[in-house]
């Protein structure tokens, strides 16, 4: 039989408990049996796989094959909401602090975290999959390398781990290890202010002056640690201390990773990468003037940390009131105006 031919029988078979195994082993033969399929074929293979592990109640293996169709045929919108929908759900949270760390630094994450869990914020430590585990019950391992050169890749993997299972109406904190929290009432207000908002926020940094050898000494690969920076810089963007991408900006980003995951090439620097797509996406940078704003700061020795009341007060402020007010009101947020941007789903068609 020829390709088309095999192909149409594929589509055509009926999806039931009976036909499942035979249409996956189908997939995977004629994948091996043709040494070139064009896209345009290529993506109907990936989702009928998605069709049967949707049927089967398997949703981690639906999800993988459904975001391989998206990567193949990434301007088929039906696709895109084939994969919207499967992951869809609304959290009773609108903001989570993701800890970006490393079984290297895992002593750095466990000192942050204890701040987080004495100020009652929710938060997550995420590290990467190719070395044990950070001892915590908050920690999270993402399919990725742990190494420095793929810290894009390992915020991208906690984005989407976040927007597939914790909620689409969630935004996130990304935070280094290596910050403090000086004021956890400052941070909640924060989240809550950026969680309504849903947009990108952060410390500016970059530039026509960024150092393009700034990953020098910290990559496992000498070849990188040689090899100078070669992307373009689009616009200043928010540095990796702390940002915020709320929940409209997060699905965005976790969409277009999705569909073109050729954006980690040649790229280093997550802070940098994570600005790039928004540039793309119309999100404009929304500049705070520190760290401080978020209640945070560099390194350093631990600061006192504003905590919530102890055990034996009253019932714990509600979620959507900040423990301890803070003392002025919040530094205004100054938004660039860039003017028009071009999305990513326009790129090509330029």
């Amino acid at each position: 039989m020829t390709f088309n031919e095999r192909l149409t029988n594929l589509l055509q078979m009926p999806l039931s408990p009976i036909t499942w195994d035979s249409i996956l082993k189908e997939c995977d033969r004629i994948e091996q049996d043709f040494t070139h399929i064009i896209s345009a074929y290529k993506w109907t293979l990936d989702f009928r796989r998605f069709q049967v592990e949707q049927e089967r109640g398997n949703s981690a293996a639906a999800i993988l094959h459904v975001k391989s169709a998206i990567a193949t045929m990434p301007y088929n919108g039906d696709i895109v909401n084939d994969y919207k929908n499967l992951v869809r759900k609304d959290a009773g949270i609108h903001s989570l602090v993701l800890i970006i760390s490393s079984k290297i630094d895992e002593m750095k994450a466990l000192r942050l975290a204890d701040q987080f869990d004495r100020a009652d914020i929710d938060y997550m430590i995420i590290s990467g999959g190719d070395t044990p585990s950070i001892q915590h019950p908050r920690a999270l391992q993402v399919d990725v390398s742990d190494r420095y050169e793929s810290t894009p890749q390992k915020v991208a993997a906690a984005f989407a781990w976040v927007y597939e299972n914790i909620g689409a109406n969630v935004g996130v904190l990304k935070v280094a290890d290596d910050m403090t929290l000086q004021d956890g009432g400052k941070l909640r207000a924060s989240l809550e202010r950026l969680a309504r908002e849903s947009g990108y926020a952060g410390v500016p940094t970059g530039g026509a002056e960024h150092d393009r050898c700034q990953h020098w000494g910290l990559c496992l690969s000498q070849d990188l640690n040689r090899r100078v920076y070669g992307r373009p810089v689009l616009r200043p963007w928010a540095a990796g201390g702390a940002y915020y991408v709320g929940a409209r900006a997060l699905e965005k980003v976790v969409l277009s990773f999705t569909r073109f995951p050729g954006l980690f090439e040649g790229e280093y620097y997550e802070d940098k990468l994570i600005g790039d797509v928004l540039v793309f996406e119309g999100e404009p940078l929304n500049e705070v003037s520190g760290y401080a704003d978020f209640g945070l700061a560099e390194g350093g020795a631990p600061a006192p940390v504003v905590s919530v009341p102890p055990v034996e007060a009253p019932a714990p402020v509600p979620a959507s009131a900040p423990a301890v007010a803070p003392s002025a009101p919040p530094a205004a947020v100054v938004r660039r105006n860039a003017g028009p941007v071009l999305k990513l789903s326009e790129w090509n068609s330029r």
